[in-house]
């Protein structure tokens, strides 16, 4: 797959870059951010006392995370290549770039005054200003590398939902084949049923051609699952883990949006693929195979007790249920597993943690915020 490689190459070179620039941030900036980005962690020699790790050590976990869910997410979206999309859309991807350095500049520049306000030490402020000058760029490649994953998801998406297209005009026109087919053949009164068997055997062939399509469908979806599933995977290591120390005043906020966020995201796509496509789809399909129900006159139950078969099949497939059992696929299992894991830590963690003394840094370096 030579594009999945080229894909790879891009990733690692961004991974690789945000990572000497976090360094370099958490460098400059001394010990401005120890405690307020620290991890906080059982101290080596005093089990009852807390100890802290610098903050760039969970941020460089969370940026590996990030760019190995970027490459899965590359290898579940075979049709597409990031670097033909940003070859392509080049003055897009740009553009974006530079907003996104405009809005983290005005970030850090409010940070920065808002030190200054507060009558922080000239030698605090300027360690601030040096880490965010480094760690602003560091910010566009994270959020490059998010971007990399949504690009990729919707140029998937899109993808696959014209093959679903395409393939349902194909069935509607086969179905629409085999109903003239019943009608125009002769009489069944006169005891052929020769125009219903024809109908039968086009009929037998929609319907593999509507499994084409469900795999598509299947497709279609598997890459939101999973990106779901990932986004639960680094919630999960975030809030039960000391990771979460990092983000401790956003915990509950970040809990709801990486869970609840990707199964409304899924559920949003799904009502809109099953409303506007697939509903309609095998409502059609449905009016014609009802359209030749073979009459008792050809006297074959055979082929009579297989036209119910498939109306019965088609009845079943169109509720919302049996749509959203069909597009489940490997990834519908992969991201219902990560749910019921992120259920079960809850509950298995609802508790308090006991407070125990933390070993702080230098005080005059101790930022209430920044």
């Amino acid at each position: 797959m030579p594009s999945l490689a080229a894909d790879a190459l891009l990733i690692a070179f961004v991974y690789a870059v945000a990572f000497a620039l976090l360094r370099a941030s958490y460098q400059r900036s001394g010990r401005v951010w120890v405690l307020r980005h620290c991890i906080v962690v059982p101290h080596a020699r005093r089990p009852s006392q807390r100890a802290y790790v610098e903050g760039w050590v969970g941020e460089a976990v969370i940026l590996t995370i990030a760019a190995a869910a970027s490459l899965i997410i590359a290898y579940f979206t075979p049709d597409i290549s990031l670097v033909g999309i940003l070859a392509r859309w080049w003055w897009q991807a740009l553009l974006a770039t530079l907003l996104v350095v405009l809005v983290v500049h005005i970030y850090s520049t409010t940070v920065i005054r808002a030190a200054v306000k507060e009558g922080r030490k000239p030698v605090y402020c300027k360690r601030l200003q040096a880490a965010y000058a480094t760690y602003n760029f560091y910010s566009v490649c994270l959020f490059g590398v998010g971007a990399m994953v949504l690009l990729m998801l919707a140029a998937q998406y899109l993808s696959d939902g014209a093959s679903f297209r395409a393939e349902a005009r194909v069935i509607s026109d086969i179905f629409v084949l085999a109903r003239e087919t019943a009608v125009s053949g002769p009489s069944p009164t006169a005891g052929s049923g020769d125009g219903y068997v024809g109908a039968m055997i086009l009929a037998e062939s929609g319907f593999g051609h509507i499994a084409l399509a469900a795999k598509l469908l299947q497709s279609q979806f598997n890459p939101l699952f999973v990106f779901a599933g990932l986004l639960i995977g680094i919630n999960m290591l975030i809030n039960f883990t000391s990771l979460k120390h990092m983000f401790m005043g956003e915990a509950v906020v970040m809990t709801a949006v990486f869970t609840y966020g990707p199964l409304a995201i899924i559920g949003a796509f799904a009502l809109a693929v099953y409303m506007g496509s697939y509903e309609t789809l095998l409502q059609g399909v449905l009016d014609n195979v009802r359209a030749f129900t073979p009459p008792a006159a050809t006297d074959d139950w055979e082929l009579a007790q297989r036209h119910a078969e498939m109306v019965s099949e088609l009845a079943n497939s169109m509720n919302l249920f049996g749509f959203i059992r069909m597009i489940a696929g490997e990834g519908g299992g992969f991201a219902i597993l990560a749910w019921g894991v992120q259920f079960a830590l809850d509950k298995i963690s609802d508790k308090k943690e006991a407070a125990v003394p933390l070993r702080l840094p230098n005080a005059r370096f101790r930022p209430n915020a920044g």
